[in-house]
């Protein structure tokens, strides 16, 4: 019991006894002189195919997750976070170089990441960190075991590995007792298996599978409908390939939601298990926690599941920042646009190293520190190749190569993204403001050559 007589947290009491658990020896553990001096721990725990609002401390009452709600509450929530690139290999390709999709190579999953690009286990290993990585890593042409030290890599389906990882982070972080800081990645899958889902639930649905649950099924979104004018690339490899989505009843799309929710709730609990073994190890006074995903999930907005498009549902990713001392607590950030190519710039500026070559993102710490920098009036993010969004307070341009059609949508009065202005001509004047904003972004850029690289080509 505390002095108060109250119950003492986990914190409280490895503190007062003094003993326990081997992170209590490290060097730079909590009150020595060793941890005023160096730079902080870094751990990264990433997720695939979260929904940016699939959280209960954004007010989802469809979901439960405590784990990241106490998170949030010790730290900076950006709400107006986005994905570089909304599909798995392209976006961590980015989080791990700081360069756009474009750049790294990795414009689509499977394609391989520029050979000489450095990654931030090899940069921050070089400089001090010991690099540890447990769990999906999905950077194609990179072998993980070049770039960080492996605790296991993770077996595909989330319900049957991510156990596995949050039970190697959290044994890392009781164990370690290295003189350097660490800079840990916890790469969990869930709830990326709802794509399984929908493969497997493809056929109509027919009756409930579990007629008990009926009550408990979230209504369909506002935004359920869609414009069938949009581009002309965009719905031929998206709407097309997927015309089973048009057979689903309001029952099947509902008990996709109820279902997908159930894995976020997985997650949440892993991602528990990780922060209770940081705060029982003595590391968490000393320990700079990011929590970010690769990608959205279409959630039955726009009739649409997974990601791969620009719409919001996809590009748009929960962002969770803390340090307790160091970093604001219990912020909600709805103003700033900050993006997954912010991560490494943040991630070195903590470190106290210069950030990797040519990175097109920003350090958040200025933000995290509520010292009011000006900051981008926009962020751009890709798409299967041909897209690009860009996104401004109040303004979002999506257009695709070789689509005539484009879309504007105002976010101020239509978040939901269902009323496209870009052929209104009181608005010409937004979307030319707004391309040449994205011209001028992209002739910054190095992109690399695609010729030869595209893998169902090397296939042949």
């Amino acid at each position: 019991m505390s002095e108060k007589g109250e119950p003492m947290s986990r914190r409280e009491f490895l503190r007062r006894g003094g003993a326990g658990l081997a992170g209590l020896a490290l060097t730079g553990a909590a009150g020595s002189s060793a941890a005023q001096t160096r730079p902080p721990n870094l751990l990264f725990i990433n997720v695939d195919q979260l929904h940016a609002d699939a959280l209960s401390t954004l007010g989802c009452t469809h979901v439960r997750t405590p784990n990241l709600d106490r998170l949030a509450a010790r730290g900076m929530t950006f709400t107006r976070s986005y994905s570089a690139n909304p599909v798995c290999c392209p976006a961590r390709s980015s989080w791990f170089t700081g360069r756009a999709t474009c750049e790294t190579g990795v414009v689509m999953n499977e394609w391989r990441i520029a050979e000489d690009m450095p990654d931030l286990g090899q940069w921050l290993g070089a400089r001090g960190y010991e690099p540890i990585y447990a769990g999906k890593w999905h950077v194609t042409g990179r072998p993980l075991a070049k770039s960080f030290r492996v605790l296991t890599y993770g077996q595909l389906y989330g319900e049957l590995s991510d156990a596995m990882i949050s039970r190697s982070g959290e044994a890392f972080l009781h164990s370690y007792d290295g003189d350097n800081p660490f800079f840990l990645c916890l790469g969990l899958f869930q709830p990326h298996d709802c794509c399984y889902w929908v493969f497997e639930h493809a056929p109509p649905l027919g009756e409930l599978p579990y007629p008990r649950i009926a009550d408990d099924l979230p209504p369909l979104p506002a935004n359920f409908d869609y414009d069938p004018a949009e581009p002309e690339f965009f719905a031929q490899v998206w709407r097309q390939r997927r015309p089973f989505l048009e057979q689903w009843t309001e029952t099947h799309w509902r008990y996709y939601l109820w279902s997908y929710y159930r894995m976020v709730e997985m997650m949440d609990a892993d991602v528990g298990r990780v922060l209770d073994a940081l705060e029982d190890s003595g590391h968490a006074d000393d320990t700079l926690v990011i929590f970010s995903v690769d990608h959205g999930d279409g959630l039955a907005r726009h009739r649409m599941v997974s990601k791969m498009f620009l719409y919001d549902e996809a590009a748009r990713v929960p962002l969770i920042v803390s340090w307790p001392g160091h970093v604001a607590e219990g912020v909600r950030d709805d103003t700033h646009l900050v993006s997954g190519l912010d991560l490494p710039a943040t991630l070195t500026d903590y470190a106290g190293v210069e950030p990797l070559p040519k990175a097109r993102g920003r350090s958040l710490r200025p933000l995290l520190e509520q010292k009011d920098p000006t900051w981008r009036e926009f962020l751009v993010a890709e798409a299967h190749r041909l897209g690009r969004m860009i996104r401004t307070p109040e303004w979002k341009l999506i257009r695709y190569e070789g689509s005539p059609t484009e879309q504007l949508f105002d976010l101020r009065t239509d978040p939901g993204e269902t009323h496209n202005l870009a052929q209104t001509a009181r608005h010409a004047g937004v979307v030319r403001d707004l391309g040449a904003r994205l011209a001028e972004w992209e002739s910054r850029l190095e992109p690399l050559p695609l010729e030869g690289r595209d893998p169902r080509q090397r296939k042949r």
